[in-house]
């Protein structure tokens, strides 16, 4: 026996296995440190119908079009002409034809008021190949996504950790904000963002730093400029002078605005010293950039104001990424286009707790439902309190993403990767090479859904699919125990071809579950993708840890 136990505890499926359900306790109760009084939750974030909050479905105003104009025109001087005739951004995009270009208008209007206005260039509005007009409402998926992010933005700098925003179709945004009123969200999303400039005052370089709050340096700097009165344009693209230069977020300023910064700059002896004066950009009363003026700014303001400016962020891949945020930030007082609320929802607090409590006890049920059902068949403690267990800690593992998918998720995929190939070079597992091949793809198709997910909340459709998971992973741990009793006892390789025969059915079982449930994974709708992604991982999970652990278990102590 003690034999059977050094073997068990020192195999690579078992210690892969119990390292996983550690990394994940640490997920959920260690790293980071959970909020305060969050108690048995830890850094699991509920959604917003087990805790209550509001959802909101915003409209996204733009209009897509073709338009066919003379040849003495080019679709430079048309998206000019039509912002001015509109009043709105107007950006064109080649399509997949060479001369032919889309615009998008970021406002609606109608066919009848495009056709006028562009009467004014002899233009028409371009038609398909059976008559009908290249004209819907809709905007890009760029301008979709910059909306997203704006958003996002700023609710992250409001401090709302427990939100999730999607993109559905090509003009509507889907907001969940977990413990928020309607009234409320409404108020925040709607309203723009206060974006402002300020300029460093005393105290010396580095004082001022990214995050911190205007009541933390305001003794320190003083008021510039509101970024709806200064600020004329952003440009999109980071930028830099060189290879090696330092990244930078360019911008423009009002008449108002440049004026506000060299009257600040001279007056505050920014001009002679402007290491230790920086120019400091806050979103919503938390700084989101810090930074001293340059030398050639500094000399250049002596004279008169200037109205381009660049915000640098640093060289490297590291600098490009501070560029872009600090680009969004800029934009984030306001949206690219205007956003219509379409429809709202509102879950009442003590009903997502009642939600939340029904949920945990279905889950606890199930769990405990299919342990008795096994033991009923086996009627066997040995058998059954392993199952049990290794049910358990799916769900642990489960948890332990759904925590920390925002940085452990990358790093436990590669881990499995690693082992996975390892694995089957030293062929710990009898699996053919085709199936390790199958799993490692599906792998990363599952990675790629999970992280474009941004922050993963666990709500009713989670506990569905984790409840699913409980289902399918008892059937194949029913498969794996029945492969193992059949033969009774025999050698290690013949029991190694029932296990491997048994994985061969598992493996059929799985792959036909997960290809149903990428069909779901794939489509904008919230809640059938998060139902489908865990499932999925549920199943990859006890498919390359779970499993391969509780057939040892077996061969250990059977």
């Amino acid at each position: 026996m003690k034999k059977g136990e050094r073997g068990l505890i020192s195999d690579i499926r078992v210690i892969v296995w119990l390292l996983f359900i550690l990394f994940s306790l640490v997920a959920i109760y260690a790293y980071p440190t959970p909020p305060a009084g969050a108690g048995i939750n830890g850094n699991l974030q509920y959604g917003l119908d087990l805790v209550g909050g509001s959802s909101l479905q915003l409209e996204l105003e733009g209009t897509l079009v073709r338009i066919d104009v003379p040849d003495t025109v080019n679709e430079s001087e048309v998206s000019s002409f039509l912002d001015d005739a509109l009043d709105t951004d107007v950006l064109f995009y080649r399509t997949e034809k060479e001369d032919e270009y889309e615009y998008e208008i970021r406002k609606t209007v109608t066919k009848e008021q495009l056709t006028e206005v562009l009467a004014g260039i002899n233009g028409s509005i371009a038609k398909r190949i059976d008559g009908t007009d290249y004209f819907e409402g809709g905007i890009t998926q760029e301008t979709r996504e910059e909306t997203r992010r704006i958003i996002e933005t700023k609710l992250n700098m409001l401090g709302l950790a427990s939100t999730a925003i999607r993109t559905v179709g090509n003009n509507l945004i889907v907001i969940d904000l977990a413990g928020i009123d309607i009234k409320t969200a409404k108020n925040l999303v709607g309203n723009p963002g206060k974006f402002e400039i300020r300029i460093q005052t005393n105290g010396t370089a580095g004082d001022i730093n990214d995050g911190q709050r205007l009541e933390e340096m305001a003794n320190i700097s003083v008021h510039v400029v509101y970024g709806s009165e200064g600020i004329q344009s952003v440009r999109m693209v980071p930028e830099r002078t060189g290879e090696r230069s330092p990244w930078g977020a360019p911008f423009s300023l009002t008449e108002k605005g440049a004026e506000a910064l060299r009257d600040a700059a001279i007056e505050y002896g920014a001009l002679d010293n402007p290491e230790d004066h920086e120019l400091t950009m806050l979103l919503d009363d938390v700084v989101v950039y810090s930074g001293p003026l340059s030398p050639e700014l500094a000399e250049d303001l002596r004279t008169e104001p200037r109205y381009s400016l660049i915000s640098q962020t640093g060289v490297g891949n590291d600098g490009l990424k501070r560029a872009k945020e600090l680009i969004i930030h800029l934009k984030a007082g306001a949206l690219p286009v205007n956003v219509k609320v379409m429809g709202s929802g509102e879950v009442p607090a003590y009903l997502g707790a009642t939600f939340k409590k029904g949920a945990v006890i279905a889950g606890l049920l199930a769990l405990i439902s299919v342990t008795l059902v096994v033991f009923l068949r086996y009627r066997e403690k040995k058998i059954v309190l392993p199952m049990f267990f290794v049910l358990l800690s799916e769900i642990i593992l489960i948890l332990g993403l759904i925590a920390a998918v925002n940085w452990l998720i990358i790093g436990m995929m590669g881990i499995l990767i690693i082992v996975l190939l390892i694995g089957g070079t030293l062929k710990w597992w009898d699996y053919p090479v085709a199936d390790l091949t199958a799993g490692i793809a599906v792998l990363f198709i599952v990675s790629a859904f999970i992280l474009s997910a941004g922050k993963w909340q666990l709500d009713l459709a989670s506990i569905a699919g984790i409840i699913a998971v409980i289902g399918t992973g008892v059937d194949q741990l029913v498969i794996i125990t029945d492969e193992v009793l059949s033969g009774g006892k025999s050698s290690t390789s013949m029991y190694r071809k029932r296990i491997s025969f048994a994985f061969g059915i598992i493996f059929v079982s799985a792959t036909t579950t997960i290809v149903a449930m990428l069909a779901l994974a794939f489509m904008a709708l919230g809640t059938l993708r998060g139902f489908a992604i865990v499932t999925i991982v549920g199943l990859l999970i006890g498919i390359f840890i779970t499993r391969p652990a509780y057939a040892k278990i077996m061969e250990t102590i059977i």
